[in-house]
């Protein structure tokens, strides 16, 4: 049996290359693995957002929503993976679950909380559309109609004042809920609903046509209501506590250095844009 031995220089640039692959295999299949962990800000790689129908934030692949995270996305050096519109309920879910990174317009409640990172970046309220032939002017008034139907997006949350009223109608079987604001909306101008909570950023584009305008009647019931605030949520099964700070700390800087009141005009008039961005952002 014959046994050939490779030269002793052969042997020595055979160990040098073998060691040298012990080495550095196990950086490159890590690198390969995860190609954005050098990236603080989207430890998980490209980001899957979902976008819900509502007003001039998101409609159509288009609102201010959009834009709002194609600039963070972009400051952040981060890669959008995945864009898509869903349900409100199941955008939220998915965001529980880990199955999206970023769900913008999401109002902060302390169920949310304890799954997404929620950093407001506009103020907004919420008024009351009545049905041009609901008679009632005063919230008490409405309360007392037996005629009141309210109509309620399914997964929405409007403030803890507002939620009350829609907890105690819901009781007495007064609720209506919509699957999503074109529903609703649809309802009001019909009287399938006789009132609806809704903010101007959403109802403005549905006013705009003169017959539906002369059908609604738009109050303010509760004056003494803050404004509520909407927010970004990332992901907490995505983002730990440091990288969701590095969204944060960037929409600080884009209300400061004016580009979120820019976006703001973009999808909304002057007046609209300036009263989402009157409160502070911090």
């Amino acid at each position: 049996m014959r046994v050939t031995i490779a030269p002793p220089n052969r042997l020595l640039r055979f160990r040098a290359a073998w060691l040298a692959c012990l080495l550095l295999t196990p950086t490159a299949n890590l690198a390969a693995a995860n190609p954005a962990a050098a990236n603080p800000a989207c430890p998980n790689g490209p980001l899957r957002v979902g976008y819900y129908k509502i007003g001039a934030a998101y409609r159509d692949g288009k609102g201010y929503d959009v834009d709002l995270v194609h600039e963070l996305a972009q400051r952040l050096h981060c890669q959008i993976g995945s864009e898509m519109e869903l349900p409100r309920l199941r955008a939220l879910k998915m965001l529980e679950n880990g199955l999206l990174d970023v769900g913008p317009s999401t109002i902060a409640t302390p169920e949310r909380k304890a799954y997404a990172w929620i950093y407001p970046y506009n103020h907004t309220k919420n008024l009351v559309l009545l049905y041009h032939a609901t008679q009632a002017r005063t919230l008490a008034d409405l309360r007392a109609d037996p005629a009141l139907r309210w109509g309620a997006i399914r997964g929405y949350r409007h403030g803890p004042a507002q939620d009350k009223l829609l907890a105690d109608l819901a009781a007495q079987h007064k609720v209506v809920i919509a699957e999503d604001e074109d529903d609703l909306y649809k309802m009001l101008s019909s009287g399938v609903v006789t009132a609806a909570f809704a903010q101007p950023l959403s109802y403005g584009r549905w006013l705009r046509d003169p017959l539906a305008a002369r059908q609604i009647t738009i109050l303010d019931l509760f004056p003494e209501a803050d404004m509520v605030a909407s927010g970004l949520a990332l992901s907490k099964s995505r983002f730990s506590q440091e990288a969701a700070e590095k969204w944060h700390q960037e929409l600080v800087k884009m209300y400061q250095d004016g580009s979120l009141y820019a976006i703001m005009q973009r999808f909304l008039n002057e007046g609209a844009a300036k009263q989402m961005m009157r409160l502070p952002i911090n």
